[in-house]
C-alpha cells in the first residue's frame, strides 16, 4: 500500500489534470481561508486577512481539482443570504458547495461548554423542527444564483450514549424529520455512533431520498465498513454519495489539531481512509452517481494536499 502514501506536491495542486476529473465527482476542501495554505493553494497577493478571507474563495474554486468546498461555518449560525451571494460570486455555477446544517436544529441536548451560555447542559426544543431549518436555514438558498451553486445539506449529529436517548427513539424521530423534509434539496445524515448504521438507518435514509454521509472520525468505525454496512441494509438510493474526512481513527479534534497546526503540510498520509474514497468514487461511477468528496485539515495535516493526493490516486486507478 506504498502507493497510497504518496502525497501530491505544490506543484499539483495547479496542473491541469483536475480537468480530466469525471465530472460528476466533486472534491475539495473543508473551509478555505488558511494562512498555511499560502503559497500551495494561494499564488495571489492579498492587501490584508480581512481582504484575504473575503477573496480567497475566488482562487480556490479556480483549481481545476476542486469543485466543492464544505461550508462548517453554517454549523455555528445559520446562513445569511447576503454572504450565499458573495460566495455565488466568486464560484462558477458548475461549482457546488456542501453545507452544514445549524447545530440547533441537530443537537438534542446542548453541550456543557462555555459557548452555549445558558443554554449550556439543557435540552434543545428545537431538535429536529422541521419548521426551523426552513425559516432559518432553507430559505437563505432561495434565489436562483445560489440555488445552482447548492450541493448537499448535512445534518451532523455528535455522539451520543443511549442514556442520553434510546437509538430507537432517535431513529423513529430521525425518519419523521426526514419525511418532512423539502424535497428540492440534496440531504444527508452523519451519525457518529456506528451502532446507528442499521438496516433500519438505512431504511428510514432511502425512503426520504436522504443519502448517509460516509465520516472519517475520531471513534467511527473506517468507511470502507461504513460502506458495508450500507451495502448491507441493500444500499444506498439517492442519486449521490457524500464522504467527510475528518480526524484520523482514534485521535481526537483537539489532538490533531495540536499535531498538525499550522496545516502547511501533510504530515500522516493515512493509506486506508485513501483507499476508501477512491473505492467510494468509483462505486459512484459504476451507479451513475454524483460523489462529494472534503477533507479537513484535521485528517492528515493539510487538506489540499490530501485531496489531491487522493484525486492522483483515482486518475491512476481508473487508467490501469
Amino acid at each position: 500500500m506504498n502507493h497510497l502514501l504518496t502525497t501530491a506536491s505544490a506543484d499539483d495542486i495547479w496542473d491541469h489534470d483536475g480537468d480530466s476529473l469525471p465530472p460528476s465527482l466533486y472534491l475539495g476542501t473543508s473551509t478555505w481561508a488558511f494562512p498555511g495554505w499560502k503559497g500551495i493553494v494561494y499564488k495571489q497577493s492579498y492587501k490584508s486577512q480581512k481582504e484575504f478571507t473575503a477573496k480567497s474563495l475566488g482562487e480556490y474554486a479556480s483549481i481545476p481539482w476542486f469543485r466543492t468546498v464544505c461550508i462548517d461555518s453554517f454549523f455555528y449560525n445559520p446562513p445569511k443570504r447576503e454572504t450565499l451571494l458573495t460566495y455565488a460570486a466568486l464560484v462558477k455555477p458548475s461549482f457546488q458547495w456542501v453545507s452544514k446544517v445549524w447545530e440547533r436544529i441537530t443537537i438534542a441536548h446542548y453541550p456543557k461548554h462555555p459557548r452555549y451560555g445558558a443554554l449550556a447542559g439543557q435540552e434543545n426544543p428545537d431538535f429536529l423542527n422541521v419548521d426551523l431549518l426552513k425559516d432559518q436555514v432553507l430559505s437563505a438558498y432561495a434565489v436562483p444564483e445560489i440555488r445552482e451553486r447548492t450541493g448537499p445539506l448535512v445534518f451532523q449529529f455528535a455522539p451520543f450514549s443511549p442514556r442520553t436517548m434510546a437509538y430507537e427513539e432517535f431513529l423513529g424521530r430521525l425518519a419523521e424529520f426526514l419525511q418532512q423534509l423539502p424535497r428540492d434539496f440534496q440531504y444527508a445524515v452523519e451519525v457518529r455512533n456506528s451502532e446507528l448504521l442499521t438496516p433500519a438507518y438505512f431504511r428510514a435514509l432511502n425512503e426520504a431520498g436522504v443519502t448517509h454521509c460516509f465520516n472519517h472520525w475520531n471513534s467511527m468505525i473506517p468507511l470502507h465498513l461504513q460502506m458495508r454496512a450500507a451495502a448491507d441494509a441493500g444500499g444506498l438510493t439517492a442519486d449521490f454519495f457524500i464522504a467527510r474526512l475528518l480526524t484520523p481513527l482514534g485521535t481526537s479534534y483537539q489532538n490533531a489539531e495540536e499535531q498538525f497546526a499550522p496545516y502547511d503540510k501533510v504530515q500522516r498520509p493515512n493509506a486506508q481512509m485513501r483507499a476508501d474514497v477512491v473505492k467510494l468514487l468509483r462505486r459512484a461511477l459504476a451507479t451513475n452517481k454524483r460523489a462529494f468528496v472534503t477533507a479537513n485539515n484535521k485528517a492528515e495535516g493539510n487538506s489540499p494536499l490530501t485531496m489531491v493526493s487522493i484525486a492522483k490516486l483515482f486518475l491512476e486507478n481508473a487508467a490501469l
